[in-house]
């Protein structure tokens, strides 16, 4: 799983993961010191990657290759089954590398809007899922799906090791810890003063975004609404004390986690070289 998608359901369980890890070493958090003046970071994505529990687990370039390879071991079974024509699901995954593009991966969360590019453009509707393609159906779905369970044996996934539930249990606290610092509340309640003042009255960014997120597509309102919050994000420092807080709450987790912390970096570094292995040799036959 890579580090964004990791951090979004971290996000999504914040409120009951804490505990949920039976190996996770008790930490009473001590609120950590920051810097006076601490950076925001160019977009939500590069906050959320740039965390120093992101660095256990795969990274979104980790993720493509282990698509990859996971799409050709599919498509050369597949082939071996009498699907010659087969090549695989007509999809693609790259790693997000413009700004443009990681600003609109996660610009809305629970330390304001980073981005008045996609604010602007998409206000809080950003990526948006492609529809489903037809699969196969029948017989080649059997085979499809014997192929893809042959694959998931020949490069297992780490979900639900000892080390890939630490690592969502200790985001999900850190989460926890950051939104109750005081100094986070601080700086929440001047982004809430100023989202009042520009018209779009609102106590909480994430809240802000998910109100609007029924529509098709961004109204007038939400675009205006997305600008505001891009705005008060940053005239507030909401982002920058928000990121810089989690990041020392987060280093205080690893420390006393350490052990089961470097042993699931040396788990998903293996996962990631038997896919390359197995990659390339897919290229060459």
């Amino acid at each position: 799983m890579t580090s964004i998608t990791a951090i979004a359901a971290a996000l999504l369980t914040a409120g009951c993961s804490a505990g949920l890890a039976d190996s996770t070493a008790h930490v009473t958090p001590t609120p950590p010191a920051i810097a006076a003046t601490s950076t925001t970071p160019a977009t939500g994505y590069d906050g959320l990657t740039g965390l120093p529990l992101s660095a256990y687990g795969t990274s979104e370039q980790d993720d493509v290759l282990l698509y990859r390879t996971n799409e050709a071991l599919v498509a050369r079974c597949m082939q071996n089954r009498g699907y010659t024509s087969y090549s695989g699901q007509k999809k693609t995954q790259t790693a997000a590398k413009t700004k443009e593009e990681k600003e609109a991966i996660r610009p809305a969360g629970a330390w304001g809007y980073i981005g008045s590019a996609t604010a602007k453009r998409l206000g809080f509707h950003v990526a948006v899922s492609l529809p489903a393609t037809q699969g196969p159906t029948g017989q080649e779905l059997k085979d499809y799906n014997a192929c893809w369970d042959k694959a998931g044996k020949q490069v297992p996934s780490l979900a639900g090791t000892r080390g890939w539930k630490l690592t969502q249990d200790l985001f999900g606290q850190s989460f926890q810890q950051a939104a109750a610092d005081s100094r986070v509340g601080a700086a929440r309640e001047r982004w809430s003063a100023c989202m009042s003042t520009a018209g779009h009255p609102a106590d909480d960014p994430e809240e802000l975004a998910n109100g609007f997120l029924n529509a098709k597509k961004a109204t007038a309102k939400e675009i205006a609404a997305a600008t505001a919050d891009e705005t008060c994000t940053r005239s507030s420092n909401l982002a920058a004390v928000y990121f810089a807080v989690l990041t020392e709450y987060q280093q205080q987790l690893i420390s006393a986690n350490a052990k089961v912390l470097t042993g699931y970096k040396k788990q998903v570094q293996a996962q990631v070289d038997r896919a390359a292995h197995l990659l390339a040799a897919s290229d060459t036959t």
